[in-house]
């Protein structure tokens, strides 16, 4: 029998952006009940966006002056290439979207089978990997490609001889489980290639809802970049899903597409670019003011004087001539109207900030250059390492690791650990301070002999803070110095004794020659 394909388009509701045409594969065999309720659901809700998207439009024709969108000139519905357009032209855009993979990314993790401190194999190979293909750099760079639409994709070409549009060898690609068989021995990383939305399109989806791959993609259709010259529009290639890590950061109520950076500030991105354009535009204008001029009613201007006049005024307005030969014409400086755009531009920084939850500090960075304070840096780094934590290391990460290891490009391993360095460890500079600190602290403790009050060790555990095991550590050290200290001591004793000594002998010896 022939497979059941059903064509469906989405984006029918006028918010929504309009996505390309897909196939859901159901499988072989005619259509279920299952299929006839999931279908008959899908009209349903076809219909239901088509209404209030018909309603959508005729409010908009009654009511044009009552939607704020329409009276401040923003989108009705925002494209992936509406956000790649803004990524790529407007710096405080991409600062949205690159700020989180820069700061998660600023310290590496450590990739680790065991505690061993033997290099396994495993770790051997994924040294080398990253050494040769810089692997943390393009999982960066697909962090931050998948921030500026709702999904990105990272292409893993390996050298098993197949199409891109074809299932890879070792993966079931109905169930997404490696299998065993032919096809599946080692193969070799050859190139990683990390894409963006608005290059990538969904072209078939699976429709077994027995599967466990219910729902998510099983080709994409990648536009590459031109081999020529490098810019884009180059050729369309469809790729099967065994091939590509999808990767979906901000998920809500979807796994496949997440919500863009700049989706809830994009209105505000929109504004600043008014304020910063109109600030630009005003100074041009206002920064030359202009000139009122009057002709006098009783002077005669002959054709001569007035191609005169229009000569000066140009050279004027045009060049660094500055000054007017005019005859029969009054001249007035109009008023300059130049207002200052801080207080505009740091409302809408405000509200991005507050938005998207990150410290102004951290942001923007203070106007006098200083530091964010410890507070907000404290903060941040919390939110920072949860990210890695429960986004990077399992949705991330591991994904990539695990689909290396399904594609036989890494050793099989029962277990690895993800570790990321603590973004709150002191410095260099904040260790020293507070070693000067508590070395003073007990320096005033020493000499205000108080001792008899709070004994040393509790001193020690409940004003400094220190651990049982640290104070029982500094205690084993103070009486091993001590004793050295004595030792050394009676060492001294003794040789001055034996100097002592020998000095009265030899002066013994002189008196007895004479």
């Amino acid at each position: 029998m022939a497979k059941n394909k059903e064509k469906i388009a989405h984006g029918v509701g006028i918010n929504d952006e309009p996505e390309e045409t897909m196939e859901f594969n159901t499988g072989e065999g005619e259509q279920t009940q299952e299929d006839v309720v999931r279908n008959q659901i899908y009209r349903e809700e076809v219909i239901a966006n088509a209404t209030i998207a018909r309603a959508e439009l005729m409010s908009k024709f009654l009511n044009p002056g009552k939607d704020i969108n329409t009276e401040c000139g923003y989108p009705p519905s925002i494209t992936k290439q509406n956000y790649r357009d803004l990524y790529d032209r407007m710096g405080l855009a991409s600062r949205i979207v690159n700020i989180f993979p820069e700061e998660s990314w600023s310290l590496l993790p450590e990739i680790n089978e065991d505690e061993d401190e033997k290099e396994s194999e495993f770790e051997k190979q994924w040294k080398e990997m990253q050494a040769e293909k810089n692997i943390y750099q393009v999982l960066k760079r697909v962090d931050v490609l998948s921030g500026i639409g709702r999904y990105g994709l990272l292409l893993i070409g390996i050298d098993d001889g197949k199409a891109l549009n074809e299932a890879v060898d070792g993966i079931n690609p109905v169930t997404g489980e490696t299998t065993e068989g032919e096809g599946t021995k080692e193969r070799k990383l050859l190139y990683l290639k990390p894409f963006d939305e608005s290059v990538v399109n969904i072209v078939k989806r699976e429709g077994d809802a027995k599967s466990p791959r219910y729902g998510l993609p099983v080709k994409y259709s990648i536009q590459f970049e031109n081999v020529k010259d490098g810019t884009t529009g180059g050729e369309s290639k469809e790729v099967h899903w065994t091939r590509v890590l999808h990767v979906t950061d901000n998920r809500i109520s979807s796994d496949i597409v997440g919500e863009p950076r700049m989706k809830k500030v994009y209105n505000r991105l929109l504004d600043i670019r008014k304020v910063l354009g109109g600030s630009g535009e005003m100074f041009w204008k206002g920064g030359f003011p202009g000139l009122a001029i009057t002709v006098d009613p009783t002077a005669t201007i002959s054709t001569t004087q007035q191609d005169d006049i229009k000569t000066e005024l140009s050279n004027y307005s045009k060049s660094l001539q500055r000054y007017l030969s005019l005859v029969g014409v009054d001249v007035k400086t109009l008023d300059s109207q130049v207002a200052d755009p801080r207080g505009h531009l740091e409302c809408q920084i405000d509200f991005i900030c507050a938005a998207l939850g990150i410290p102004k500090r951290i942001f923007v960075g203070s106007e006098r250059g200083e530091l964010a304070s410890s507070q907000d840096s404290k903060a941040w780094n919390t939110r920072i390492a949860h990210r890695q934590e429960f986004y990077l290391t399992p949705l991330l990460i591991r994904e990539f690791i695990d689909r290396l290891i399904a594609l036989h490009v890494l050793p099989v391993v029962e277990y690895y650990v993800v570790k990321w360095p603590d973004l709150n460890a002191p410095s260099d500079s904040e260790i020293a301070e507070v070693a000067g600190k508590q070395t003073e602290a007990m320096s005033k403790y020493v000499a205000g002999s108080v001792d008899h009050l709070i004994p040393p060790r509790e001193f020690l555990t409940l004003v400094m803070k220190y651990s049982d095991e640290q104070v029982d550590a500094i205690e084993k050290a103070s009486d091993s110095y001590s004793g050295d200290a004595i030792d050394e001591k009676e060492a001294e004793m003794a040789l001055r004794e034996a100097e002592a000594f020998k000095a009265e002998q030899e002066a013994a010896k002189k008196l007895k020659n004479l």
